[in-house]
C-alpha cells in the first residue's frame, strides 16, 4: 500500500531527528520530570522510527495519565494499525472520535486502517470526511487516492493525488504514488515523467531510480531498465527488492538468464528465506534449465508457504522438466484448487495431459486458458495442433489463424 504514514505525514523530520527527539524526551522522563504529552511526544517519534512496539507502551503510559485525551487514543490506535492489530485500533480510533467527532487526523487515520484491511466504502466515508474537517490534508487526499485505485477509479485517483501534490509540492512520496498509480493502469509515460521528477530534485533517490527501471522493463526497454536497476543499487546497496528486480530483468532476457539466480540468492542474503525470493530464483533456475535446484527452491518456499497456489504451478514445471509427470500434475491441481488457475497454469498443465496421451483434458485446459486469456497465442495454437491430430481440420484451421494474429 502506498498511502502516506499515519504520523508526521509531511516527512518533513528525517530518523536522525526523531532519534534525537526520543534521547531529548528519554532524558527527561528518567529525570522524573514527565507528564503524559512527554510521553506521549515520544510514542510519536518511535512511532516515525518504525517501533510501534516501544510507541505503544508509552502511549498506554500517557492515557494512564490522562484518560480523557482524544488524541492519546489516535496515537494508541496507529500503534496498534501498525502493528497489525486492527481490532484494536479500531476500539482506540472509535473512542477518540467519541471524545471529538471532529479530529480530521483521526478520520485519516481510521480511513486508512479500512484501506488496509478491504473495506473500501468505510475508507471513502472517513476520508471524505477528514478532507471535509481539513482541505489541506494531504495525507487524506492521498490515501483517498489509493482507495479509488483499489476501486480502479483512475480519474479520481489522479484528481486526489494531484490535490496532494499542490498542498506538498516536490513531495517524493506523493510523486512516487502518482507514478505507481499511472503504472498500474497502464501509462508508462506518464509514469516514467514522475520518477524522473523525483529524479530530477534528488538524483540519489534509489526508490525513484528503481521505480524507473521497472517501467522500462514492462516496455522491454532493457537497455534503460538496467541502467536505472543497477544506479538504484548504487545507491541502496542494502535494498533487497532492488536485487530481486534485477533478476527478474535477467530473466526476462534471452542469453542472460544463467545469470539471474544470483541476483536472488543477493537478495535472500538481506531478506533469509523469503518466499518471493526464493520462487523467483526457483523459476530464474527453470529458465536457465536448471530444474534441480529449481525444485529445492520450490520445495522450500511451499514448506515455508503451502496456501499459495502459484508456488505449486513452480514446482510443476519442475517436476515436468525432470520428467515426473505425475508429480507435475498433482502440482499444477493444487495450484488451480488453491487460487483461480491463470492462463499459463493451465497451459502448462495441458502440456503435462499431453505427454499422458490424455488429449481430452489438454483439449479442456487450453480452452480454459483462453476463456481465460483470449490473447493467449500459445493456447490458440496448442489447441490447433491437437485439433489437427485428432482430423478436425476446420477448428484446427480456425485456431491456427487466430494464433497468427495474436
Amino acid at each position: 500500500m502506498g498511502a502516506l504514514s499515519r504520523y508526521n505525514a509531511g516527512g518533513t523530520l528525517d530518523a536522525q531527528a526523531w532519534q534525537k527527539d526520543v534521547r531529548s524526551y528519554t532524558r527527561v522522563i528518567d529525570a522524573g520530570k514527565a507528564d503524559y504529552v512527554v510521553y506521549s511526544d515520544r510514542g510519536c517519534a518511535l512511532l516515525d522510527l518504525e517501533q510501534p512496539e516501544k510507541a505503544l507502551l508509552d502511549f498506554n503510559r500517557a492515557i494512564k495519565m490522562n484518560p480523557g485525551d482524544p488524541a492519546l487514543y489516535g496515537n494508541r490506535g496507529d500503534a496498534y494499525a501498525e502493528l497489525g492489530k486492527y481490532e484494536f485500533a479500531f476500539a482506540d480510533y472509535n473512542r477518540a472520535l467519541k471524545i471529538d467527532p471532529v479530529m480530521a487526523s483521526v478520520y485519516n487515520n481510521r480511513g486508512q486502517a479500512y484501506l488496509e484491511t478491504g473495506d473500501f466504502k468505510a475508507a471513502l466515508k472517513d476520508l471524505d470526511r477528514a478532507i471535509e474537517l481539513d482541505h489541506k490534508s494531504a495525507a487524506a487526499y492521498l490515501n483517498r487516492g489509493w482507495t479509488y485505485v483499489e476501486l480502479d477509479n483512475l480519474e479520481k485517483a489522479v484528481k486526489d493525488f494531484e490535490a496532494a501534490l499542490k498542498l506538498e509540492p516536490g513531495s517524493v512520496e506523493i510523486l512516487g504514488g502518482l507514478g505507481q498509480v499511472y503504472q498500474e493502469f497502464g501509462y508508462p509515460d506518464k509514469a516514467i515523467a514522475q520518477f524522473t521528477k523525483i529524479i530530477q530534485s534528488d538524483p540519489k533517490s534509489g526508490y525513484a531510480y528503481n521505480n524507473r527501471g521497472l517501467v522500462y522493463q514492462e516496455q522491454g526497454e532493457h537497455e534503460k531498465a538496467y541502467a536505472d536497476l543497477e544506479k538504484a543499487l548504487r545507491l541502496t546497496p542494502d535494498e533487497s527488492g532492488v536485487y530481486n528486480n534485477l533478476g527478474l530483468l535477467f530473466s526476462d532476457i534471452e542469453g542472460k538468464q544463467k545469470d539471474a539466480p544470483a541476483f536472488f540468492t543477493a537478495a535472500l542474503k538481506l531478506e533469509p528465506d523469503a518466499p518471493l525470493y526464493l520462487f523467483n530464483r526457483g523459476r530464474a533456475y527453470l529458465l536457465a534449465g536448471k530444474p534441480k535446484p529449481a525444485l529445492k527452491d520450490f520445495n522450500k518456499v511451499i514448506g515455508l508457504d503451502p496456501e499459495t497456489g502459484l508456488y505449486y504451478g513452480g514446482r510443476g514445471m519442475a517436476h515436468y522438466y525432470l520428467g515426473d509427470l505425475p508429480a507435475a500434475l498433482a502440482d499444477f491441481n493444487e495450484a488451480a484448487e488453491l487460487d483461480p488457475p491463470s492462463a499459463e497454469l493451465l497451459c502448462n498443465r495441458a502440456q503435462v495431459h499431453i505427454a499422458l496421451e490424455d488429449y481430452k483434458s489438454a483439449l479442456a485446459d487450453y480452452s480454459s486458458a483462453i476463456e481465460e486469456d483470449p490473447h493467449c497465442a500459445e493456447a490458440y495454437r496448442s489447441r490447433g495442433a491437437i485439433y489437427q491430430d485428432m482430423g478436425q481440420y476446420a477448428l484446427a484451421k480456425a485456431d491456427s489463424a487466430k494464433a497468427r494474429k495474436l
